[in-house]
């Protein structure tokens, strides 16, 4: 016969309390996961994905590190050309394929003047990370398309602190020196 372990009341207490903090967290009760602000958490099509993403490009002040298989985007690359304008840098990395995919707007970047690398990955150069002034990392599964915001279940996962951009800045940096310019 097997021994039924009992559950003092405060046992009973602690776990209907962590029940309820886990669901929520799990549940997106809440957008900001940390009070310090260290990570935010969105989802579309709830949370306003694409404008968090426009506001930290139009923030920036020394640089903007994009990593991305295309961008469709039309709001994402007319911020990124302002910020450009505001003699922001702006280098972009992007897969092979971005060049010729339906609704790319690589060529409106390129005509700005902004420098272009291709990523010459094996498969296919899926991430999509902007590094913005060695401060923030945006990334997540969200994909710079309209239809990202307005159709699709997707994240953007805003991480704050020098050292997370250091490890994706270096990541940067080997796939564009591994890659060549558009």
């Amino acid at each position: 016969m097997k021994k039924v372990k009992k559950t003092s009341g405060i046992g009973v207490i602690l776990l209907t309390i962590g029940s309820l903090l886990f669901h929520d967290i799990s549940c997106g009760h809440s957008s900001k996961i940390a009070p310090s602000g260290a990570i935010e958490i969105y989802f579309s099509p709830d949370d306003p994905c694409m404008d968090v993403i426009i506001n930290k490009i139009l923030a920036a002040k020394n640089r903007i590190l994009v990593q991305a298989y295309v961008i469709t985007s039309q709001k994402i690359v007319n911020s990124l050309i302002q910020a450009h304008q505001r003699q922001v840098e702006v280098r972009l990395l992007i897969d092979k394929q971005a060049v010729t995919s339906h609704g790319s707007k690589i060529h409106l970047l390129l005509q700005a003047g902004i420098p272009i690398t291709i990523d010459r990955t094996l498969g296919i150069a899926h991430n999509k990370i902007m590094i913005i002034d060695d401060t923030h990392v945006i990334t997540g599964s969200f994909n710079w398309t309209h239809t990202a915001q307005t159709r699709n279940a997707e994240n953007v996962v805003v991480i704050q602190g020098q050292a997370y951009c250091k490890r994706f800045k270096a990541n940067w940096y080997k796939r564009a020196t591994a890659g060549q310019p558009l």
